[in-house]
């Protein structure tokens, strides 16, 4: 299939990541823990300040992000293995 399909289906839409959101709001635990989540990184950048917090935001998205993108590339990967073996 042609990449650059894909990547206007997937990467470059815009629509893709409101729609995420609305979702996330639907889930109860999901806004939850964002409100705990944003509490609790008030009370530390007002404990260190804002550019060592950004620092440290930064390098944890980073981190979860990679950590993330492992976990969907693995079941992509286990998704593709049943599907062959399903086939054969």
């Amino acid at each position: 299939m042609d990449q650059t399909i894909l990547q206007t289906l997937f990467l470059d839409n815009l629509e893709i990541s409101a729609e995420i959101v609305k979702f996330c709001n639907t889930i109860p635990e999901y806004v939850q823990a964002e409100r705990e989540y944003n509490k609790a990184a008030q009370e530390l950048m007002e404990l260190i300040g804002y550019e060592r917090y950004s620092e440290f935001e930064l390098a944890l998205t980073n981190h979860l992000s990679n950590e993330v993108r492992a976990h969907y590339l693995f079941g992509l990967g286990l998704r593709r293995e049943l599907l062959t073996s399903l086939t054969d």
